[in-house]
């Protein structure tokens, strides 16, 4: 019994020896990667379970698990983690740092105006995983702005560096930049982990504005491809829109800047017609412009400019005779006095000035000048328009009711202006309008010139054509009428003439008046008045 009892005791413990080695061989080891682990803060940690160990077997990785609840990944500092593994932690730490400067946008350079720059103004954009705070650190001017060059400056680039650290104690919100010139400044980002980033850039000041000249004096459009079967309305505003959008007149540049640092300016324009005149083969319009440049600092200046455009192309007649509204005219003969005719012009004696070929023969008496008319119409049509210019204001001065005298063989002509008159003419004109319910015109001093050189002109030649200057949108002359009263009359019992002095489209007007004085040597005298009223909006 004894060695049964032994036998089967040392079985017993053989096998029990057998399960233990049994058991350990069975078991993987287990071992750490590293004990410690380094985290750049606004990253993420790796939940896979093998990026923590060193060559661990299939079973490790399909039975081993990961703890990292106790880690703050959004929080710079020192956390324990671990990997459990058959009823075992195996413990290490994960180190939260923040070792990367801020990243954020900078502008290459800056150009501005006088006055405050921001932080703001020089970074934009900021990013960091920490809290940041930013400042102006440095601003020093470097050169006076006119010996700058505007090329270098658009080929300049920031520079961004971490190489100098600044105090917090020395940030500014803002700096104040009066005075004109070049200045280096430069911001600092720093986030709460002592962490930075410098920017450096240049700031160029500029207040002064570009100046601006008139680049277009005269402009001549190709206005053929307008067809006048299109034109359907009476409206003269619809008629300019059509041409004003001709590209060669949409495109015009009406005025050149300058800009002694800047050399980028934007220009741009406003236009409203000043006046329009169809009497021509090519119809001419006179354009108020209003330019503005600016400059790439947005500094501003302003320039109003007078522009003629000449439409080429464009049949004239056909536009007058279709639309009926600019230069409405019409044939009128009352006793001696006489008003314009689009095809047939009358003076006092009612006989044509033109021949049979519609030229104009006037007649045989031989004026002051030593000419007959037909002689002196021809003279001023071969006149160029400086020349015609100076022999008119050699005729009279200006609007005044000054006279010029010529001495005859019989006595002696007096020509001159009588304003008093004009003005009489241009009241009896409005009361025309407010009877008629419409506005009063108001009296446009920059074309009384045009009408005081029109009422000589048609002393000699009883047209429309003028010689040159300015144009209206309307004209109505008279000849032979004795004063204000009559040729306002004859005017409104014309209806091309009323359609002029009624029209909704005109705002403005002047009127002149010219006398032809003759007093003989036995003390008689003859008159002889010229008028004329020009019309415009």
């Amino acid at each position: 019994m004894k060695n049964t009892s032994y036998k089967n005791k040392q079985f017993v413990l053989l096998g029990m020896t057998f399960l233990s080695v049994a058991g350990i061989a069975g078991c993987s080891k287990v071992e750490l990667a590293q004990s410690s682990v380094t985290l750049e803060l606004g990253d993420e940690l790796s939940e896979n379970v093998a990026d923590y160990l060193q060559n661990p077997d299939e079973k490790i990785l399909k039975d081993a698990s990961l703890d990292l609840s106790a880690v703050d990944e959004t929080k710079v500092g020192s956390y324990n983690a671990a990997v459990a593994y058959d009823g075992k932690n195996y413990p290490f730490t994960v180190e939260v740092k923040d070792t990367t400067s801020p990243q954020c946008e900078a502008k290459d350079y800056i150009y501005m105006q006088p006055g405050t720059l921001t932080v703001d103004d020089l970074v934009t954009e900021i990013k960091d995983a920490s809290e940041t705070s930013s400042g102006i650190v440095s601003c020093e001017q470097k050169e006076d702005l006119v010996v700058c060059d505007y090329d270098d400056m658009l080929q300049e680039r920031a520079a961004v560096d971490t190489a100098d650290p600044y105090d917090e104690v020395d940030y500014q919100e803002s700096v104040q930049l009066d005075d004109e010139g070049c200045y280096e400044v430069t911001a600092q980002v720093k986030d709460s982990e002592g962490n930075f980033t410098d920017i450096t850039l240049n700031v160029y000041v500029d207040g002064t504005a570009p100046e601006l000249a008139q680049n277009v004096i005269d402009l001549e459009v190709d206005a053929s491809g307008i067809s006048i079967d299109d034109i359907n309305t009476d409206d003269a505003e619809k008629i300019a829109d059509m041409l004003h959008e001709l590209p060669d007149f949409a495109n015009a540049e009406w005025a050149a800047a300058s800009d002694a640092f800047c050399g980028d300016n934007a220009i741009s324009y406003e236009f409203e017609q000043k006046s329009f005149n169809l009497q021509k083969e090519n119809p001419v319009e006179v354009l108020n412009v209003h330019c503005t440049v600016q400059d790439q600092a947005g500094n501003e200046n302003e320039a109003d400019y007078e522009v003629m455009v000449t439409y080429t192309g464009l049949d004239a007649e056909a536009l007058l005779e279709k639309t009926g509204l600019i230069m409405q005219i019409a044939d009128t003969s009352t006793n001696n006095n006489s008003t314009s005719s689009n095809n047939n012009m009358t003076k006092s004696d009612g006989k044509s000035n033109k021949n049979q070929n519609g030229e104009y023969k006037g007649n045989d008496t031989v004026n002051d000048l030593g000419m007959t008319d037909a002689e002196f119409a021809a003279m001023f049509d071969s006149m160029t328009p400086e020349e015609r210019e100076a022999f008119l204001n050699s005729m009279a001065s200006g609007s005044t009711d000054e006279s010029y005298n010529i001495a005859t063989e019989q006595g002696t002509i007096s020509y001159y202006y009588d304003s008093s008159a004009a003005q009489q003419v241009f009241s009896l004109v409005n009361q025309e309008r407010v009877n008629n319910g419409l506005p009063e015109l108001t009296w446009d001093s920059d074309m009384a010139s045009y009408s005081d050189r029109r009422a000589m002109e048609i002393v000699t030649d009883f047209s429309h054509n003028s010689a040159g200057g300015k144009w209206s949108v309307g004209e109505n002359i008279g000849q032979g009428y004795e004063n204000a009263s009559a040729v306002v009359s004859g005017w409104m019992n014309s209806e091309g003439h009323k359609a002029n002095i009624l029209s909704t489209v005109s705002t403005r007007a002047s009127v002149s008046s010219y006398v032809e004085k003759e007093t003989f040597s036995n003390g008689s005298r003859i008159n002889n008045h010229y008028w004329v009223i020009n019309f415009t909006h």
